[in-house]
């Protein structure tokens, strides 16, 4: 027969004495695991070190006590069986020591009780165990389920065979206002219609199974309600009822705001064909006057053309070529009037080009341009304003060529670069470079880039790889909200006083069609065109993006230009 595992605190100060109790224990079929302390410390140590079936304590020892070690096993909170096995003790000792908590006495002279006596405060121990579990069990599925019925959004009530109610969720007494001692006990007709109750109660109704209960309103509470009826079965012979009233307020006022006449519907119907029908005449107005004012940029920027060609060229002559003797403030005037001339012909310029931009009148005719060489040259036709604003451009040696318009190309790198002159400071610097780029090099950009373009990247998805010139300045710089807006006709960052049609001048603001021409070329192109914040966020960096028909190898940049 397998022995039984006990594990016994010993309260005892004799080694004698605990010998023979262990052995009694042992003859009564247990493998005993024990612990033997004689003072309070050592007993709270044990306690807290391991679990215990069993307590058996001396009454009385030098330095402890059973009544010391009954308060100790108490203040503990463990329920273990206590028993006492001493020598001679007083009968009133005793009795306190029962009261107090103890579950045995035996004489330590006479055992012959102690293995009978510590089976039953086994078994009654473990019993006590399983009905806490069981206790504990009890009031928790009762706490989930009171909070699964208070948070349920219908107002719940419970009522016994008579109708009254004996309990209720959190959302009655929150529709009435009221407390839980309010509710409970009242009759549920009377809590919903007052003590004047209607003909006809709601309540009576819905018990009938048959019945189909209409929505409805109560006189004690807001809105429109809709109610529902179950019986409860809380003994054989009798039931109670638990009713649901559901709020359906809002259902009731979507059906009536649905409940519209057919003249409303038809009246809304004929205001929204005649708004549609007034929006198809603004549309084609809109495209008419737009049709009608790139003609007329376009025939202006033409007619202009022609006599201020005539007009520069002889200006030109007068200046150069004619040999007249004028006077210094002659001669400053003449000045003064070619240069104005030709600001008017840049303008002009920039007119017919984005009237052939808009009209799709333009062809674009690729070839192998190198985009870094053709900057540098670009570069040449700025030395003047350069060197008098002591601005530096860098540009860095690249060999790769990109299919492109060279042209355009021309014209959209001096729109930059006269753009990156004009906002930047004196002693400033340009830095000009070109690289190649995947798809998958610019994908995790593209939160940024999809402002410039809706639908980045399929807006340039099929090409094997992309060309990527960078113009970036340290000048003031581009606010963020007005990035991407620069592109569009005619706007202009900052404040209108600083206008003017120089194209060099710090700060001078022209005609705000430059950024505009640069993305109608790179559209046609079918590249894309963007700005950031430069290095350490100072200044502008314009990026320019060219499909590449095949990859080239670009060799080492670090060398400037």
């Amino acid at each position: 027969m397998a022995e039984t595992r006990l594990k016994v605190l010993l309260i005892e100060d004799s080694e004698d004495d605990a010998f023979l109790l262990l052995k009694e224990l042992e003859r009564g079929g247990y493998a005993v695991e024990c612990e033997r302390v004689q003072t309070g410390a050592a007993m709270k140590k044990a306690l807290a070190g391991r679990e215990w079936d069993i307590v058996i304590s001396d009454y009385r020892m030098p330095r402890f006590s059973a009544p010391l070690a009954l308060n100790t096993l108490k203040e503990s909170g463990l329920d273990l069986p206590f028993i006492i096995v001493s020598g001679k003790i007083a009968e009133d000792m005793l009795v306190d020591a029962m009261r107090a908590g103890a579950n045995d006495y035996f004489m330590k002279g006479n055992l012959s009780r102690l293995i009978p006596a510590v089976e039953r405060e086994l078994r009654e121990a473990a019993e006590r165990r399983i009905r806490r579990r069981a206790e504990r069990s009890i009031r928790q599925g009762k706490m989930e389920w009171e909070a699964a019925f208070d948070t349920i959004s219908d107002l719940v009530l419970l009522t016994d065979p008579y109708n009254t109610i004996i309990r209720c969720n959190k959302r009655v007494i929150e529709y009435f206002n009221a407390t839980y001692s309010d509710i409970l006990n009242r009759d549920i007709t009377e809590l919903f219609y007052g003590k004047h109750q209607a003909p006809e109660s709601i309540f009576d109704q819905c018990t009938d199974p048959k019945t189909n209960c209409s929505d409805v309103k109560f006189p004690m509470l807001t809105g429109w309600y809709k109610a529902c009826c179950f019986p409860m079965h809380p003994t054989e012979h009798e039931h109670g009822f638990v009713y649901v009233v559901e709020d359906v307020t809002n259902r009731k006022k979507m059906e009536e705001e649905k409940e519209l006449t057919t003249q409303e519907l038809i009246q809304s119907r004929q205001t929204l064909r005649e708004n549609l029908e007034e929006m198809k005449r603004a549309n084609m107005e809109l495209g008419r006057l737009n049709a009608a004012k790139n003609t007329f940029i376009g025939m202006a920027s033409h007619e202009l053309k022609t006599p201020l060609t005539s007009v520069i060229g002889g200006l030109q002559f007068l200046l150069k070529y004619s040999g007249l003797e004028m006077t210094p403030e002659q001669k400053e005037m003449m000045e003064s009037v070619y240069e104005g001339a030709t600001q008017l012909r840049g303008i002009v310029d920039d007119l017919l080009s984005i009237s052939r931009i808009e009209t799709k009148g333009f062809a674009v005719n690729k070839r192998m341009v190198n985009l870094l060489k053709l900057c540098g040259e670009v570069r040449q036709t700025l030395l003047l304003p350069l060197s008098e604003r002591d601005i530096q451009v860098a540009i860095a040696e690249d060999t790769c060529s990109v299919p492109a318009d060279e042209g355009f190309c021309r014209l959209v790198t001096r729109n930059l670069l006269e753009n990156a002159i004009k906002f930047t400071a004196d002693g400033g610097r340009i830095t000009i470079s070109g690289e190649l780029a995947s798809l998958d090099d610019l994908l995790p950009q593209a939160d940024y880039l999809r402002p410039f373009y809706r639908e980045f990247p399929a807006n340039i998805s099929g090409h094997p790889a992309f060309y990527r010139l960078e113009i970036a300045d340290t000048g003031i710089g581009i606010p963020p909200e007005e990035r991407v807006r620069i592109f569009e006709k005619f706007y202009g960052v900052g404040d209108i006083a600083y206008h003017s049609s120089g194209r060099t001048g710090f700060m001078s603001k022209g005609s705000g069609l430059g950024l505009s021409i640069v993305k109608g070329i790179m559209d046609a192109h079918g590249g894309m065109v963007w700005v950031k914040p430069g290095e350490n966020g100072r200044g502008s960096a314009f990026s320019l993006l060219f499909p590449m028909d095949n990859t080239c190898i670009i060799p080492n940049r670090k060398e400037e230009r």
